[in-house]
């Protein structure tokens, strides 16, 4: 067995224990499976050499949390626009990976039914309630959601919930956070609150081109580390939806 030598979002690299060369498998077009590898077998890709060995050790983040990762050696490589790119891109992940929690994977594991037919009707639901939500209309509601804090017993009452779900118009006031009452959570929602990545990532995208310096960027990837790590962990949030069957 061979242990991964790198897991990104998009790759894993290992070297092979016959000739020693570098392989880089890309998830989806080599390995054609976007689940963690807890063992797979797979062949060297050097061309002289061909032989099998079996891959472990894979990374179990989530991707938002990858995708952050990721970020450390794009700064070292100086890809400092597709860094910014990156980590907008991680907060959105983020927010979407939250809705689902909450409106998906929290009230399958806890309805008695778990019709699996309905489950994937509302996931199809959901996603065009916000297939066209960009970066502020997903914060809005992220925070609108935490706010009003919905405890759906069931998918029947996530339908309701998902059928009214609509953009707020603007984002809470931070007194509306704080009668949260917790003194951290409420922190780091104010964090994701002022985070201003979204504007240099447009920036960087449109006629600009804006080209970040490394501070800008370093900045921004210790604000993405800072706030969406430590959330994800308070806030329970797994990309996987056996984990909630397993604790209901």
């Amino acid at each position: 067995m061979t242990k991964v030598k790198q897991a990104s979002y998009e790759n894993i690299v290992v070297e092979c224990p016959w000739c020693g060369r570098e392989n880089i498998f890309n998830r989806a077009s080599d390995l054609r499976t976007f689940e963690p590898i807890a063992g797979l077998d797979v062949s060297c890709q050097n061309v002289e050499c061909g032989k099998p060995f079996r891959i472990v050790g894979d990374s179990v983040n989530n991707r938002h949390e990858m995708l952050i990762l990721d970020c450390y050696e794009l700064l070292e490589r100086k890809h400092y626009m597709n860094c910014i790119l990156t980590l907008t891109q991680a907060y959105e992940v983020f927010f979407s990976l939250f809705l689902r929690v909450e409106l998906l994977y929290k009230p399958f594991a806890r309805d008695e039914r778990k019709d699996i037919n309905h489950f994937n009707r509302l996931a199809e639901m959901l996603s065009k309630k916000v297939e066209r939500c960009t970066f502020i209309p997903m914060r809005k509601l992220f925070l609108q959601q935490i706010i009003a804090a919905p405890r759906p017993a069931n998918l029947a009452e996530a339908e309701t919930l998902i059928a009214k779900l609509k953009v707020p118009s603007c984002e809470p006031a931070d007194t509306e956070l704080e009668r949260l009452g917790d003194e951290e959570l409420v922190a780091l929602l104010k964090g994701v609150k002022k985070t201003t990545i979204h504007k240099c990532r447009n920036a960087v995208v449109h006629k600009r081109a804006y080209r970040p310096t490394r501070e800008e960027t370093e900045a921004a990837l210790e604000e993405a580390r800072s706030l969406l790590l430590p959330l994800t962990n308070r806030l329970g949030l797994y990309d996987d939806i056996n984990w909630y069957l397993k604790r209901s």
